[in-house]
């Protein structure tokens, strides 16, 4: 099935941005269709609790919040939103295998749950995940490979909405054989980029009404991504709630762009 964004006039009251049910799948970003925008910051909080042999283990801890009304435009006149639209907590446990030296599998369960501040709506959310990473050397370049599969949905908390959708995406992350130092941390620049196949339908914003016009609808069956990263060399902050990287990329789709703000690893 196609992954589908309908877009119609609607009041901020009504939006739910970009479903904010995904927010911790979709990542941090500007989000804009063809006539609609939205925005989400997503903090990708975790914590190891242990190691066994090959096998690490840990706590997801994701949060994100969403906001309405706020696009690109507003960004050159500090004009930010004045208040939260949505919060969303996916709390989850992950499980990594190095497979070898250069292998090394990853895989998540998460179970949580998102609030429509302005509708006083929620719904139920679950997910899980797995991923294949491939570290090389392409001469005095750093690289990974990696490919995931991932699967999420939700349920409307006491009304009736529910959908769901998987991706599959696959990208490379390679490292400039450079260094350089910010305000006492040491970081490489990074540059990416992947592509994204969705196999189930999505409803971004609500209400859902399919419109007459096709050039309304917007349909999203794959997109790509690219963008740069600093990688730090050391954690910014608590080693469960810090910053390992921070960048900027460009998502793009038929009738469908996103930039995003990174603070982890972008693939």
């Amino acid at each position: 099935m196609l992954l589908s964004l309908t877009v119609t006039p609607v009041k901020a009251a009504e939006i739910e941005p970009v479903h904010y049910a995904y927010a911790n799948y979709l990542g941090s970003g500007i989000y804009k269709t063809t006539g609609q925008h939205a925005s989400l910051i997503s903090l990708p909080f975790s914590y190891e609790i242990g190691q066994k042999d090959k096998t690490s283990y840990g706590l997801r801890l994701p949060i994100s919040v969403g906001f309405f009304d706020f696009g690109l435009a507003d960004l050159p006149n500090f004009d930010f939103p004045d208040e939260v639209g949505t919060v969303t907590f996916t709390p989850g446990l992950a499980f990594n295998y190095q497979y070898n030296k250069n292998w090394h599998v990853e895989s998540y369960i998460d179970i949580g749950y998102g609030r429509n501040l302005t509708t006083k709506k929620g719904v139920n959310i679950h997910s899980s995940g797995i991923s294949a990473l491939y570290n090389f050397d392409i001469k005095n370049y750093d690289a990974i490979w990696a490919n995931r599969i991932y699967y999420a949905r939700y349920d409307g908390n006491g009304y009736d909405a529910k959908d769901s959708y998987a991706a599959i995406q696959t990208g490379i992350d390679v490292g400039l054989p450079l260094q350089y130092q910010m305000f006492g941390y040491q970081f490489q620049p990074r540059v990416f980029a992947m592509a994204f196949w969705y196999f189930s339908e999505v409803d971004f914003l609500t209400p859902s009404i399919q419109s007459f016009d096709e050039e309304e609808n917007v349909t999203l069956t794959n997109s790509v991504e690219f963008g740069f990263t600093l990688h730090f060399t050391e954690t910014i902050g608590y080693s469960w709630a810090g910053i390992e990287r921070l960048g900027l990329s460009y998502r793009y789709s038929k009738n469908f762009s996103a930039f995003r703000l990174l603070f982890s690893f972008p693939i």
